[in-house]
């Protein structure tokens, strides 16, 4: 990101950030456990002989205690706003954070912040 006349701009390289889909995705506190959860590097299994790094829904809704159809709903909308990837091996889906999601919208609230002259609580 860099400022021009003193407006923040992505590289035009960069997939836009849709930073009103991560704020409503992230405003949910079930899906900010899975996010949590799905940071942790920890997680892989073996899949046929392959390690697949990620969490299946039936592993995060015992985590969680909540059934597979309300973490396949949060999952989908995380993976709308960018925030969890997704592998398949076989019927089984793996997600996993994409915390370059993450890390890009940390990036936008500092350059909000660091704005000068735009504070307007005194």
């Amino acid at each position: 990101m860099e400022i021009v006349r003193g407006y923040a701009t992505q590289a035009l390289t960069e997939q836009p950030l849709d930073v009103e889909a991560v704020f409503k995705a992230l405003a949910d506190p079930i899906r900010r456990s899975l996010v949590q959860l799905l940071q942790q590097d920890q997680y892989f299994c073996h899949v046929d002989g392959e390690r697949v790094t990620g969490i299946c829904v039936q592993d995060l809704s015992e985590v969680l205690k909540l059934p597979q159809s309300t973490v396949s709903r949060h999952l989908t909308i995380l993976r709308q706003a960018g925030l969890v990837g997704h592998q398949q091996k076989g019927i089984w889906h793996y997600y996993f954070c994409r915390t370059e999601t993450l890390r890009r919208t940390a990036e936008w609230l500092q350059a909000l912040a660091s704005q000068d002259g735009q504070e307007t609580n005194k």
